[in-house]
């Protein structure tokens, strides 16, 4: 069974729709191919966000460079012993499939939010550019009577439905196959680019025998003991990885979106349609009159939040990082002494 091959295979697909993700997003930015919306700043607040040409573009273009490059990446031999550099390149494919998994989220969040808000439009009732579907929570989807509402851009209600359902599928495959890789890679870094099947059998029987022991002792070694602990110490900073992303890009949408609170026009997000520029604006902060200083709590607070979720972030980061240059050799050590056993 090959690793490599199919961190390959799935390095091509993820090339192939970044770069339709990429297409999507720059296609919003032009309503039936006019670049006069753009130029006068009517477009919707997360068109703007570069979720397809960021999230699902270039955060997943790096790690398909990553994996279609796997076949020709020894990791320097990993001190001189070529099989365990190839066990290396597998493990730290992992890495790049997290930031492959960010950038597809990033990007599946942004389009599931665009299509619930709704489009940014000029409509002859407010004689003004608002997003007339903003208090449907994605009604409007299924009203195809009310999209007439929006009369320039001309379909922009049925433009911003294709393209951002598209970039939420396209995200969704990208953030499938990272996980997908995360598996793999995993799996290719303790075996190799390739493993037969009587190695994957051994594989299996040793991560059994890992998750049944309560002290993780595979093996009679100390040095076997020490590797599997490390295992396990990557496996759970991945998952503090992925949490501490989603916390992070969720304080940041609230930060951007600004609180709830009542104002002469009733309760709402009345700084939804800023795109964060409230933030600077300190005199329209008193429009919130109840809860008093709800701005400046949610500021604080938010900004705290997004700040800890980003600490928590780079130390996950560091922790996978050390503890993949402490265990590459041993735990390719490991598998050998368990086969020839």
């Amino acid at each position: 069974m090959c690793f490599g091959s199919c961190a390959r295979c799935i390095g091509y697909k993820l090339l192939i729709l970044a770069l339709l993700s990429i297409v999507a997003n720059i296609l919003l930015y032009f309503p039936n191919g006019e670049t006069r919306f753009a130029s006068e700043h009517h477009l919707g607040k997360y068109v703007e966000c570069l979720h397809g040409i960021l999230g699902g573009g270039f955060l997943v273009l790096i790690p398909a460079a990553v994996f279609i490059g796997l076949h020709n990446d020894d990791c320097c031999g990993c001190f001189g012993h070529e099989d365990c550099g190839k066990s290396c390149a597998m493990l730290s494919s992992v890495l790049a499939a997290f930031v492959g998994i960010l950038g597809s989220g990033y990007c599946i969040i942004i389009s599931a939010l665009g299509l619930s808000h709704g489009p940014y439009c000029f409509t002859h009732l407010e004689r003004n550019w608002i997003y007339p579907f903003s208090e449907s929570s994605g009604g409007y989807l299924f009203e195809y009577n009310k999209w007439s509402k929006c009369q320039e851009p001309q379909n922009i209600v049925q433009w911003n439905v294709t393209l951002f359902s598209i970039l939420l599928v396209l995200g969704g495959i990208e953030f499938i196959l990272c996980f997908i890789q995360i598996i793999n890679g995993i799996l290719g870094g303790l075996c190799g680019l390739c493993c037969s099947h009587e190695e994957i059998l051994l594989l299996a029987v040793i991560l059994i025998t890992l998750e049944c022991s309560m002290f993780y002792r595979c093996c009679q070694s100390e040095s076997c003991n020490k590797t599997y602990r490390s295992f396990i110490s990557i496996l759970l900073a991945l998952l503090g990885v992925a949490f501490s992303g989603y916390s992070c890009i969720i304080f940041t949408l609230g930060l951007i979106q600004g609180p709830f609170c009542n104002s002469s026009g009733g309760w709402d997000y009345i700084f939804k349609d800023t795109a964060g520029g409230y933030l600077t604006d300190y005199p329209a902060w008193s429009r919130c009159t109840e809860p008093a200083n709800i701005v400046e709590w949610n500021t604080i607070l938010l900004s705290i939040l997004i700040a800890l979720s980003g600490l928590q972030l780079i130390i996950c980061f560091l922790k996978v990082a050390a503890e993949l240059k402490r265990t590459l050799c041993g735990t390719y050590s490991v598998f050998v002494q368990a086969g020839i056993l």
